[in-house]
Protein backbone atom coordinates (compact mmCIF):
# COMPACT_ATOMS: atom_id res chain seq x y z
CA UNK A 1 0.00 0.00 0.00
CA UNK A 2 1.52 3.73 -0.83
CA UNK A 3 1.52 6.26 1.88
CA UNK A 4 3.18 9.08 1.68
CA UNK A 5 5.09 10.83 4.92
CA UNK A 6 5.84 14.24 5.32
CA UNK A 7 8.90 14.25 7.71
CA UNK A 8 8.99 16.82 10.24
CA UNK A 9 12.44 17.13 11.98
CA UNK A 10 11.29 18.81 15.28
CA UNK A 11 14.34 19.23 17.91
CA UNK A 12 12.83 16.90 20.92
CA UNK A 13 14.03 14.78 23.47
CA UNK A 14 13.23 11.06 22.59
CA UNK A 15 12.31 9.65 26.08
CA UNK A 16 12.22 6.74 24.67
CA UNK A 17 15.90 5.40 25.26
CA UNK A 18 17.91 3.79 28.16
CA UNK A 19 21.22 2.90 28.65
CA UNK A 20 24.03 3.85 30.40
CA UNK A 21 27.05 2.64 28.00
CA UNK A 22 28.24 6.42 26.48
CA UNK A 23 29.82 4.49 23.95
CA UNK A 24 26.58 3.84 22.82
CA UNK A 25 25.49 7.38 22.73
CA UNK A 26 24.51 7.99 18.54
CA UNK A 27 23.75 11.19 18.27
CA UNK A 28 21.00 12.70 15.06
CA UNK A 29 23.69 15.08 13.43
CA UNK A 30 20.28 16.16 11.49
CA UNK A 31 18.66 17.58 14.02
CA UNK A 32 19.29 21.07 15.27
CA UNK A 33 20.62 21.82 18.33
CA UNK A 34 17.52 22.18 20.51
CA UNK A 35 17.76 25.44 22.52
CA UNK A 36 18.82 27.14 19.08
CA UNK A 37 15.45 25.45 17.47
CA UNK A 38 13.34 26.34 19.98
CA UNK A 39 14.47 29.52 20.75
CA UNK A 40 12.53 31.68 18.67
CA UNK A 41 8.73 31.99 19.74
CA UNK A 42 6.86 31.01 16.74
CA UNK A 43 8.20 27.79 16.79
CA UNK A 44 7.81 26.78 20.18
CA UNK A 45 4.22 27.48 19.09
CA UNK A 46 4.04 25.75 16.13
CA UNK A 47 5.61 22.98 18.06
CA UNK A 48 3.46 22.77 20.75
CA UNK A 49 0.69 22.99 18.25
CA UNK A 50 2.12 19.92 16.05
CA UNK A 51 1.49 17.68 19.10
CA UNK A 52 -2.61 17.15 19.19
CA UNK A 53 -1.99 16.06 15.07
CA UNK A 54 0.41 13.62 16.33
CA UNK A 55 -1.71 12.46 19.10
CA UNK A 56 -4.75 12.22 16.90
CA UNK A 57 -2.38 10.57 14.22
CA UNK A 58 -1.38 7.95 17.12
CA UNK A 59 -5.24 6.70 17.36
CA UNK A 60 -6.64 7.46 13.53
CA UNK A 61 -4.09 7.10 11.03
CA UNK A 62 -1.56 4.86 11.94
CA UNK A 63 -1.85 1.06 10.73
CA UNK A 64 -2.72 0.00 13.78
CA UNK A 65 -5.70 1.91 14.35
CA UNK A 66 -7.75 -1.15 12.64
CA UNK A 67 -6.51 -3.79 14.62
CA UNK A 68 -8.74 -2.57 18.16
CA UNK A 69 -11.79 -2.99 15.70
CA UNK A 70 -10.93 -6.75 14.51
CA UNK A 71 -10.01 -7.67 17.80
CA UNK A 72 -13.40 -6.83 19.45
CA UNK A 73 -15.07 -8.62 16.89
CA UNK A 74 -16.85 -5.62 15.69
CA UNK A 75 -15.21 -5.34 11.89
CA UNK A 76 -14.73 -8.31 10.35
CA UNK A 77 -11.26 -8.61 8.05
CA UNK A 78 -9.25 -11.69 6.52
CA UNK A 79 -7.13 -9.05 4.72
CA UNK A 80 -3.17 -9.23 6.17
CA UNK A 81 -3.06 -5.26 6.49
CA UNK A 82 -1.49 -4.36 9.27
CA UNK A 83 -2.00 -7.92 10.88
CA UNK A 84 -5.96 -7.77 10.64
CA UNK A 85 -5.69 -11.29 9.99
CA UNK A 86 -3.78 -12.67 12.47
CA UNK A 87 -5.47 -10.83 15.42
CA UNK A 88 -8.81 -11.31 14.79
CA UNK A 89 -8.34 -15.31 13.59
CA UNK A 90 -9.78 -18.07 15.70
CA UNK A 91 -7.97 -19.89 17.46
CA UNK A 92 -6.48 -16.39 18.43
CA UNK A 93 -2.44 -16.44 17.92
CA UNK A 94 -0.09 -14.14 20.46
CA UNK A 95 0.46 -10.74 19.20
CA UNK A 96 3.49 -11.27 17.31
CA UNK A 97 5.93 -8.96 18.75
CA UNK A 98 9.20 -9.30 17.25
CA UNK A 99 10.70 -6.37 15.72
CA UNK A 100 10.95 -8.37 11.93
CA UNK A 101 7.07 -9.40 11.85
CA UNK A 102 6.14 -8.00 8.34
CA UNK A 103 3.37 -5.65 10.16
CA UNK A 104 5.79 -5.07 13.52
CA UNK A 105 4.72 -1.18 12.11
CA UNK A 106 1.44 -1.79 13.40
CA UNK A 107 1.95 -2.69 16.58
CA UNK A 108 5.03 -0.11 17.39
CA UNK A 109 3.18 3.38 15.32
CA UNK A 110 0.95 3.88 18.12
CA UNK A 111 3.60 4.02 20.95
CA UNK A 112 6.08 6.27 18.88
CA UNK A 113 3.43 8.52 17.86
CA UNK A 114 2.06 8.91 21.21
CA UNK A 115 5.59 9.56 22.62
CA UNK A 116 6.48 11.82 19.80
CA UNK A 117 3.38 13.89 21.43
CA UNK A 118 4.46 13.42 24.84
CA UNK A 119 8.17 14.67 24.16
CA UNK A 120 7.21 18.10 21.97
CA UNK A 121 5.11 19.03 24.19
CA UNK A 122 7.51 18.53 27.20
CA UNK A 123 10.32 20.62 25.18
CA UNK A 124 8.01 23.20 24.09
CA UNK A 125 6.34 23.64 28.11
CA UNK A 126 10.62 24.02 28.55
CA UNK A 127 10.80 26.01 26.08
CA UNK A 128 7.93 28.26 27.31
CA UNK A 129 9.52 28.81 30.61
CA UNK A 130 13.07 29.70 29.82
CA UNK A 131 11.34 32.60 27.17
CA UNK A 132 9.24 33.44 30.51
CA UNK A 133 12.12 34.50 32.48
CA UNK A 134 11.87 37.34 34.65
CA UNK A 135 8.35 37.53 34.67
CA UNK A 136 8.23 38.10 30.59
CA UNK A 137 5.54 37.02 27.98
CA UNK A 138 6.88 34.84 25.45
CA UNK A 139 4.72 35.18 22.77
CA UNK A 140 2.20 37.26 21.17
CA UNK A 141 0.77 38.39 24.66
CA UNK A 142 0.00 36.45 28.33
CA UNK A 143 -3.37 34.87 27.23
CA UNK A 144 -0.67 33.19 24.16
CA UNK A 145 1.58 32.19 26.79
CA UNK A 146 -1.47 30.48 28.59
CA UNK A 147 -3.22 28.58 25.84
CA UNK A 148 0.23 27.02 24.62
CA UNK A 149 0.59 25.87 28.45
CA UNK A 150 -2.51 24.37 28.56
CA UNK A 151 -3.01 22.85 25.77
CA UNK A 152 0.51 21.19 25.72
CA UNK A 153 -0.39 19.37 28.90
CA UNK A 154 -3.92 18.44 27.77
CA UNK A 155 -1.65 16.89 24.93
CA UNK A 156 0.83 15.26 27.33
CA UNK A 157 -2.04 13.84 29.48
CA UNK A 158 -3.98 12.48 26.65
CA UNK A 159 -1.33 10.92 25.38
CA UNK A 160 0.12 9.13 28.38
CA UNK A 161 -3.64 7.77 28.70
CA UNK A 162 -3.80 6.04 25.35
CA UNK A 163 -0.14 4.64 26.03
CA UNK A 164 -2.03 3.27 29.39
CA UNK A 165 -4.85 1.80 27.11
CA UNK A 166 -3.40 0.10 24.82
CA UNK A 167 0.10 -0.80 26.02
CA UNK A 168 0.89 -2.88 29.48
CA UNK A 169 3.12 -0.60 30.96
CA UNK A 170 4.62 2.72 29.81
CA UNK A 171 6.49 5.72 30.58
CA UNK A 172 4.65 8.48 32.64
CA UNK A 173 6.15 11.67 31.37
CA UNK A 174 5.05 14.96 32.07
CA UNK A 175 6.98 18.24 32.11
CA UNK A 176 8.55 17.69 35.61
CA UNK A 177 9.68 14.12 34.87
CA UNK A 178 13.74 13.75 35.74
CA UNK A 179 14.79 11.61 33.26
CA UNK A 180 18.11 10.24 35.19
CA UNK A 181 15.01 8.36 37.49
CA UNK A 182 12.94 7.47 34.71
CA UNK A 183 11.40 3.94 35.64
CA UNK A 184 8.40 1.55 33.69
CA UNK A 185 4.83 1.95 35.26
CA UNK A 186 1.80 -0.54 35.16
CA UNK A 187 -1.23 0.91 33.54
CA UNK A 188 -3.37 1.36 36.11
CA UNK A 189 -0.53 3.31 37.64
CA UNK A 190 -0.11 5.37 34.21
CA UNK A 191 -3.98 6.02 33.58
CA UNK A 192 -4.17 7.26 37.06
CA UNK A 193 -1.16 10.04 36.67
CA UNK A 194 -2.52 10.67 32.83
CA UNK A 195 -5.91 11.36 34.86
CA UNK A 196 -4.73 13.62 37.59
CA UNK A 197 -3.21 15.41 34.88
CA UNK A 198 -5.86 16.29 33.05
CA UNK A 199 -8.50 17.16 35.75
CA UNK A 200 -5.28 19.84 36.46
CA UNK A 201 -5.95 20.52 32.68
CA UNK A 202 -9.53 21.10 34.09
CA UNK A 203 -8.87 23.51 36.12
CA UNK A 204 -6.58 25.42 34.27
CA UNK A 205 -8.82 25.93 31.05
CA UNK A 206 -12.02 26.97 33.17
CA UNK A 207 -9.78 29.31 34.99
CA UNK A 208 -8.82 31.12 31.32
CA UNK A 209 -12.05 29.77 29.49
CA UNK A 210 -12.49 32.63 27.33
CA UNK A 211 -9.32 31.97 25.66
CA UNK A 212 -9.48 30.86 21.83
CA UNK A 213 -7.56 28.32 20.45
CA UNK A 214 -6.66 28.62 16.90
CA UNK A 215 -8.96 26.52 14.44
CA UNK A 216 -5.87 24.62 12.68
CA UNK A 217 -5.02 23.41 16.62
CA UNK A 218 -7.61 21.06 16.97
CA UNK A 219 -9.30 21.77 12.99
CA UNK A 220 -12.16 22.85 14.99
CA UNK A 221 -13.77 26.12 14.63
CA UNK A 222 -14.53 28.43 17.38
CA UNK A 223 -13.18 26.23 20.28
CA UNK A 224 -12.07 28.05 23.41
CA UNK A 225 -10.25 26.78 26.45
CA UNK A 226 -13.63 26.33 28.26
CA UNK A 227 -14.98 23.88 25.50
CA UNK A 228 -11.44 22.10 25.65
CA UNK A 229 -12.44 21.70 29.67
CA UNK A 230 -15.68 19.73 28.17
CA UNK A 231 -13.99 17.54 25.97
CA UNK A 232 -11.25 16.34 28.63
CA UNK A 233 -14.34 16.25 30.78
CA UNK A 234 -15.36 13.61 27.95
CA UNK A 235 -12.07 12.13 27.38
CA UNK A 236 -11.54 11.46 31.42
CA UNK A 237 -14.68 9.69 31.68
CA UNK A 238 -14.05 7.53 28.69
CA UNK A 239 -10.41 6.59 30.01
CA UNK A 240 -11.55 5.80 33.31
CA UNK A 241 -13.90 3.13 32.55
CA UNK A 242 -12.11 2.21 29.07
CA UNK A 243 -8.55 1.18 31.31
CA UNK A 244 -10.13 -2.22 33.05
CA UNK A 245 -8.24 -4.90 31.41
CA UNK A 246 -10.81 -7.24 33.22
CA UNK A 247 -14.68 -7.32 34.25
CA UNK A 248 -13.60 -7.60 37.61
CA UNK A 249 -11.58 -4.17 37.11
CA UNK A 250 -14.52 -2.16 35.06
CA UNK A 251 -17.14 -3.35 38.25
CA UNK A 252 -14.21 -1.18 40.46
CA UNK A 253 -14.28 1.70 38.54
CA UNK A 254 -15.34 4.74 40.42
CA UNK A 255 -19.15 5.00 38.42
CA UNK A 256 -19.89 8.08 39.79
CA UNK A 257 -16.90 9.96 38.79
CA UNK A 258 -17.40 8.01 34.98
CA UNK A 259 -21.02 9.69 35.29
CA UNK A 260 -20.17 13.17 36.74
CA UNK A 261 -17.54 13.61 34.15
CA UNK A 262 -19.46 12.42 30.94
CA UNK A 263 -22.11 14.59 32.03
CA UNK A 264 -20.39 17.68 31.96
CA UNK A 265 -18.47 16.49 28.27
CA UNK A 266 -19.01 17.39 24.77
CA UNK A 267 -18.19 15.89 21.73
CA UNK A 268 -15.14 16.44 19.50
CA UNK A 269 -14.84 15.89 15.97
CA UNK A 270 -11.97 17.56 14.01
CA UNK A 271 -12.45 18.46 10.24
CA UNK A 272 -10.53 16.60 8.14
CA UNK A 273 -8.38 18.31 5.66
CA UNK A 274 -7.77 15.75 2.64
CA UNK A 275 -3.97 15.51 3.47
CA UNK A 276 -2.68 15.49 7.38
CA UNK A 277 -5.44 15.41 8.76
CA UNK A 278 -7.42 12.26 8.45
CA UNK A 279 -9.07 8.93 9.86
CA UNK A 280 -7.67 5.71 8.29
CA UNK A 281 -10.33 3.94 9.27
CA UNK A 282 -13.40 6.26 9.00
CA UNK A 283 -12.01 6.62 5.38
CA UNK A 284 -10.85 3.32 4.38
CA UNK A 285 -14.13 1.80 5.64
CA UNK A 286 -16.47 4.38 4.01
CA UNK A 287 -14.65 4.16 0.71
CA UNK A 288 -14.90 0.64 0.34
CA UNK A 289 -16.78 -1.93 1.33
CA UNK A 290 -13.78 -4.30 0.99
CA UNK A 291 -12.00 -2.66 4.31
CA UNK A 292 -15.03 -1.69 5.77
CA UNK A 293 -17.20 -4.80 7.42
CA UNK A 294 -19.92 -5.70 9.85
CA UNK A 295 -19.01 -8.51 12.00
CA UNK A 296 -22.07 -10.49 13.14
CA UNK A 297 -21.12 -10.35 16.45
CA UNK A 298 -21.41 -6.45 16.43
CA UNK A 299 -24.95 -7.17 14.19
CA UNK A 300 -26.15 -10.43 14.78
CA UNK A 301 -27.49 -9.30 18.65
CA UNK A 302 -30.57 -7.69 16.48
CA UNK A 303 -31.63 -10.97 14.70
CA UNK A 304 -35.22 -11.51 14.73
CA UNK A 305 -35.20 -15.21 13.74
CA UNK A 306 -32.38 -17.97 14.60
CA UNK A 307 -29.75 -16.98 12.04
CA UNK A 308 -27.42 -15.20 14.60
CA UNK A 309 -27.94 -18.13 16.90
CA UNK A 310 -27.49 -20.54 14.62
CA UNK A 311 -24.42 -19.08 13.31
CA UNK A 312 -22.87 -18.91 16.96
CA UNK A 313 -24.10 -22.77 16.83
CA UNK A 314 -22.19 -23.60 14.48
CA UNK A 315 -18.23 -24.78 15.13
CA UNK A 316 -16.48 -21.95 14.43
CA UNK A 317 -14.61 -23.38 11.01
CA UNK A 318 -18.07 -23.93 9.57
CA UNK A 319 -19.82 -20.63 10.28
CA UNK A 320 -20.39 -18.94 6.80
CA UNK A 321 -22.61 -15.71 5.86
CA UNK A 322 -25.75 -15.50 6.54
CA UNK A 323 -29.26 -12.79 6.31
CA UNK A 324 -29.21 -11.06 9.85
CA UNK A 325 -33.10 -9.79 9.82
CA UNK A 326 -33.50 -7.52 12.06
CA UNK A 327 -35.64 -4.46 13.09
CA UNK A 328 -32.93 -2.09 13.81
CA UNK A 329 -32.97 0.24 11.16
CA UNK A 330 -29.70 1.33 11.52
CA UNK A 331 -29.01 -2.26 9.74
CA UNK A 332 -31.62 -2.53 7.70
CA UNK A 333 -34.67 0.33 7.15
CA UNK A 334 -36.81 -2.35 5.98
CA UNK A 335 -37.72 -5.41 3.17
CA UNK A 336 -37.89 -5.13 -0.58
CA UNK A 337 -39.72 -8.18 -2.65
CA UNK A 338 -37.60 -8.15 -5.72
CA UNK A 339 -34.45 -8.65 -7.54
CA UNK A 340 -31.84 -5.46 -6.93
CA UNK A 341 -28.38 -4.66 -8.49
CA UNK A 342 -25.22 -3.67 -6.18
CA UNK A 343 -26.19 0.24 -6.92
CA UNK A 344 -29.84 -0.76 -4.80
CA UNK A 345 -31.85 -0.66 -7.91
CA UNK A 346 -35.23 -3.03 -8.52
CA UNK A 347 -34.57 -5.59 -11.34
CA UNK A 348 -37.98 -7.19 -10.72
CA UNK A 349 -41.04 -6.92 -8.40
CA UNK A 350 -41.32 -10.70 -7.29
CA UNK A 351 -38.94 -12.08 -5.16
CA UNK A 352 -36.24 -13.82 -6.65
CA UNK A 353 -33.38 -16.17 -5.92
CA UNK A 354 -30.43 -16.64 -7.87
CA UNK A 355 -26.76 -17.82 -7.55
CA UNK A 356 -23.62 -15.83 -8.65
CA UNK A 357 -19.90 -16.74 -8.66
CA UNK A 358 -17.68 -13.98 -7.46
CA UNK A 359 -14.50 -15.03 -6.94
CA UNK A 360 -14.47 -18.15 -5.05
CA UNK A 361 -17.86 -16.67 -2.98
CA UNK A 362 -21.28 -17.50 -3.82
CA UNK A 363 -24.20 -15.41 -2.96
CA UNK A 364 -27.57 -16.61 -3.32
CA UNK A 365 -30.71 -14.83 -1.28
CA UNK A 366 -33.33 -12.80 -2.28
CA UNK A 367 -32.59 -9.15 -2.78
CA UNK A 368 -34.83 -8.14 0.53
CA UNK A 369 -33.25 -5.58 2.54
CA UNK A 370 -32.89 -1.97 2.20
CA UNK A 371 -30.01 -0.10 3.40
CA UNK A 372 -29.65 1.05 6.71
CA UNK A 373 -28.43 4.36 8.30
CA UNK A 374 -24.66 2.80 9.26
CA UNK A 375 -24.63 -0.66 7.52
CA UNK A 376 -26.33 -2.20 4.36
CA UNK A 377 -26.50 -5.65 2.98
CA UNK A 378 -24.95 -6.15 -0.47
CA UNK A 379 -25.34 -9.69 -0.35
CA UNK A 380 -21.89 -10.92 -1.36
CA UNK A 381 -18.85 -11.32 0.98
CA UNK A 382 -15.65 -9.88 -0.57
CA UNK A 383 -13.25 -11.76 1.73
CA UNK A 384 -11.49 -14.64 0.48
CA UNK A 385 -13.27 -18.00 1.98
CA UNK A 386 -10.17 -19.78 2.24
CA UNK A 387 -9.16 -17.91 5.15
CA UNK A 388 -11.69 -18.73 7.18
CA UNK A 389 -15.39 -18.34 5.84
CA UNK A 390 -16.68 -16.99 9.64
CA UNK A 391 -14.79 -13.56 8.91
CA UNK A 392 -17.06 -13.19 5.98
CA UNK A 393 -20.16 -11.31 6.01
CA UNK A 394 -22.90 -9.86 3.77
CA UNK A 395 -22.68 -6.16 5.73
CA UNK A 396 -20.75 -3.57 4.88
CA UNK A 397 -20.71 -0.53 7.84
CA UNK A 398 -20.67 2.82 5.62
CA UNK A 399 -21.86 4.98 8.29
CA UNK A 400 -18.81 7.24 7.39
CA UNK A 401 -19.24 7.14 3.82
CA UNK A 402 -20.37 10.84 3.65
CA UNK A 403 -16.76 11.67 5.12
CA UNK A 404 -15.25 9.34 2.86
CA UNK A 405 -16.68 10.11 -0.59
CA UNK A 406 -19.05 12.93 -0.39
CA UNK A 407 -17.10 15.36 1.61
CA UNK A 408 -13.40 14.08 0.03
CA UNK A 409 -11.69 13.09 3.82
CA UNK A 410 -12.84 16.85 4.33
CA UNK A 411 -15.73 16.62 6.71
CA UNK A 412 -15.98 16.31 9.92
CA UNK A 413 -13.94 13.13 11.41
CA UNK A 414 -16.22 12.32 14.74
CA UNK A 415 -13.95 10.99 17.61
CA UNK A 416 -16.34 11.58 20.79
CA UNK A 417 -20.27 11.37 20.21
CA UNK A 418 -22.62 12.53 22.59
CA UNK A 419 -23.77 9.31 22.22
CA UNK A 420 -20.95 7.32 24.16
CA UNK A 421 -21.46 9.99 26.81
CA UNK A 422 -24.61 9.05 27.26
CA UNK A 423 -24.09 5.00 27.29
CA UNK A 424 -21.20 5.81 29.72
CA UNK A 425 -23.66 7.48 31.99
CA UNK A 426 -26.19 4.70 31.23
CA UNK A 427 -23.57 2.09 32.28
CA UNK A 428 -22.85 4.28 35.61
CA UNK A 429 -26.02 4.43 36.03
CA UNK A 430 -26.32 0.28 35.90
CA UNK A 431 -23.76 -0.06 38.20
CA UNK A 432 -24.36 2.69 40.79
CA UNK A 433 -27.62 4.60 39.81
CA UNK A 434 -31.47 3.63 38.83
CA UNK A 435 -32.28 1.12 35.97
CA UNK A 436 -35.01 3.33 34.94
CA UNK A 437 -32.60 6.44 34.60
CA UNK A 438 -30.08 3.96 32.67
CA UNK A 439 -33.24 3.09 30.48
CA UNK A 440 -33.58 6.92 29.33
CA UNK A 441 -30.40 7.39 28.59
CA UNK A 442 -30.12 4.23 26.17
CA UNK A 443 -33.48 4.81 24.41
CA UNK A 444 -31.28 8.06 22.94
CA UNK A 445 -29.60 5.46 20.48
CA UNK A 446 -31.98 2.54 20.61
CA UNK A 447 -35.31 4.55 19.91
CA UNK A 448 -33.51 7.13 17.88
CA UNK A 449 -31.60 5.84 15.76
CA UNK A 450 -32.24 2.94 15.86
CA UNK A 451 -36.16 2.85 15.93
CA UNK A 452 -36.54 0.06 18.26
CA UNK A 453 -39.00 -0.49 21.13
CA UNK A 454 -38.34 1.48 24.13
CA UNK A 455 -36.31 -0.32 26.38
CA UNK A 456 -37.34 -0.60 30.18
CA UNK A 457 -36.02 -0.80 33.61
CA UNK A 458 -38.60 -4.35 34.06
CA UNK A 459 -35.61 -6.58 33.46
CA UNK A 460 -31.78 -4.87 34.61
CA UNK A 461 -30.09 -8.01 33.99
CA UNK A 462 -26.33 -8.50 34.95
CA UNK A 463 -23.44 -6.99 33.57
CA UNK A 464 -22.12 -10.78 32.68
CA UNK A 465 -25.53 -10.63 30.11
CA UNK A 466 -24.19 -11.11 26.49
CA UNK A 467 -25.52 -8.04 24.21
CA UNK A 468 -29.30 -8.33 22.32
CA UNK A 469 -31.31 -5.46 20.75
CA UNK A 470 -34.79 -7.92 20.85
CA UNK A 471 -37.44 -6.83 23.28
CA UNK A 472 -37.30 -9.54 25.56
CA UNK A 473 -33.54 -8.97 26.93
CA UNK A 474 -32.18 -7.47 29.95
CA UNK A 475 -31.33 -3.86 30.24
CA UNK A 476 -27.63 -5.22 30.27
CA UNK A 477 -27.96 -6.77 26.90
CA UNK A 478 -29.69 -3.97 25.18
CA UNK A 479 -26.59 -1.44 26.81
CA UNK A 480 -23.84 -3.57 25.14
CA UNK A 481 -25.81 -3.74 21.88
CA UNK A 482 -26.31 0.09 21.93
CA UNK A 483 -22.88 0.55 23.34
CA UNK A 484 -20.81 -1.33 20.60
CA UNK A 485 -23.35 -0.36 17.42
CA UNK A 486 -22.70 3.38 18.44
CA UNK A 487 -19.38 3.40 18.83
CA UNK A 488 -17.92 1.33 16.16
CA UNK A 489 -15.90 3.12 13.89
CA UNK A 490 -15.75 6.35 15.38
CA UNK A 491 -13.16 5.94 18.09
CA UNK A 492 -10.81 2.99 17.29
CA UNK A 493 -10.74 1.73 20.86
CA UNK A 494 -14.20 2.39 21.95
CA UNK A 495 -15.71 -0.57 21.08
CA UNK A 496 -11.94 -2.78 22.27
CA UNK A 497 -11.99 -1.12 25.75
CA UNK A 498 -15.81 -2.04 26.26
CA UNK A 499 -15.53 -5.58 25.29
CA UNK A 500 -12.44 -5.95 26.91
CA UNK A 501 -13.88 -4.37 30.68
CA UNK A 502 -17.02 -6.50 30.00
CA UNK A 503 -14.83 -9.75 29.11
CA UNK A 504 -16.44 -10.31 26.46
CA UNK A 505 -13.40 -10.53 23.79
CA UNK A 506 -12.72 -13.97 22.17
CA UNK A 507 -10.94 -16.15 24.69
CA UNK A 508 -7.20 -15.48 24.05
CA UNK A 509 -7.56 -12.30 22.52
CA UNK A 510 -4.74 -10.08 23.89
CA UNK A 511 -5.90 -7.33 26.46
CA UNK A 512 -3.31 -5.39 25.86
CA UNK A 513 0.10 -5.19 24.21
CA UNK A 514 3.42 -5.89 25.24
CA UNK A 515 6.10 -2.84 24.70
CA UNK A 516 6.86 -2.72 20.85
CA UNK A 517 9.77 -5.11 20.19
CA UNK A 518 11.76 -2.87 18.64
CA UNK A 519 11.36 -0.73 21.83
CA UNK A 520 12.29 -3.71 23.93
CA UNK A 521 15.67 -4.35 22.37
CA UNK A 522 16.49 -0.37 22.78
CA UNK A 523 15.78 -0.77 26.01
CA UNK A 524 17.84 -3.91 26.98
CA UNK A 525 14.40 -6.18 27.71
CA UNK A 526 13.59 -9.49 27.03
CA UNK A 527 11.03 -9.44 24.54
CA UNK A 528 7.14 -10.71 25.79
CA UNK A 529 3.88 -10.35 24.22
CA UNK A 530 0.01 -11.11 24.97
CA UNK A 531 -2.92 -13.10 23.59
CA UNK A 532 -3.07 -16.75 22.18
CA UNK A 533 -5.94 -18.96 22.92
CA UNK A 534 -3.55 -21.25 24.71
CA UNK A 535 -2.25 -18.77 26.66
CA UNK A 536 -5.70 -17.01 27.99
CA UNK A 537 -5.47 -16.02 31.56
CA UNK A 538 -1.63 -16.20 31.50
CA UNK A 539 0.42 -13.12 32.09
CA UNK A 540 3.52 -11.90 29.67
CA UNK A 541 6.43 -11.42 31.09
CA UNK A 542 9.64 -9.31 30.51
CA UNK A 543 13.07 -9.02 32.01
CA UNK A 544 14.54 -6.46 33.72
CA UNK A 545 16.15 -3.09 32.30
CA UNK A 546 19.53 -3.71 32.03
CA UNK A 547 21.11 -0.09 33.08
CA UNK A 548 19.24 2.95 34.00
CA UNK A 549 19.79 6.22 32.24
CA UNK A 550 18.68 8.62 29.57
CA UNK A 551 20.39 9.49 26.38
CA UNK A 552 18.94 12.53 24.39
CA UNK A 553 18.47 12.21 20.57
CA UNK A 554 16.33 14.16 17.31
CA UNK A 555 12.94 12.75 17.39
CA UNK A 556 11.29 12.62 14.23
CA UNK A 557 7.51 13.18 13.54
CA UNK A 558 6.17 11.66 9.98
CA UNK A 559 2.99 13.16 9.63
CA UNK A 560 1.36 10.14 7.71
CA UNK A 561 -0.61 11.93 4.60
CA UNK A 562 -3.61 10.31 2.99
CA UNK A 563 -3.54 8.77 -1.10
CA UNK A 564 -6.36 7.78 -2.48
CA UNK A 565 -7.44 3.89 -2.06
CA UNK A 566 -8.02 1.18 -4.33
CA UNK A 567 -9.07 -2.70 -3.92
CA UNK A 568 -5.62 -3.55 -5.13
CA UNK A 569 -3.87 -2.57 -2.37
CA UNK A 570 -5.62 -5.24 -0.09
CA UNK A 571 -3.62 -8.11 0.58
Amino acid sequence: MTITKKIMTLAMASILVLNGCADLDVGNTNAPDQSRALAEPGDVESLIRSTFLSFWQGIHVTGGSFLPGVMADANTSSWGNYGMRELSSEPREAANNSPAWNYAYALEEPWYYWYGAISAAKDGLASLKVGQEGGKTFLADASADKRAEIFAKFVMAASNAMVAVYYDKGFYVDESTDFTALELVAYDVHMASAITALKGVISDAEANASIAIPENWMQIAGLTMGDLAKITHGLIARWTAGVARTAQERGAVNWADVKSHASKGMPMSPVGDGVYWWSRTQYYCGVSASWGRADYKLIGPSATDDGYTNWLGDNVADRKAYVNYTDDKRIAEGKVSGLKDEAGNLLSTQCAHFSVEAGDTTWAHSFDQTRGSYAKNEYRTRLIASRGTYHQTYYTWDRNRDYAVYAGIQGPMHDLLQAELDLLQAEAELRVGTAAAAATLINKTRVGNGGLTAATDANKGAPTDQPSALDGASLWSQYKYEAMIENTLIHPFTGYMNRRGWGDLVKGTPTHLAIPGKELEILLMENYTFGGQADAGKPGTAGRISNKGFRVRGFDIEFQKVTPLIDADLR
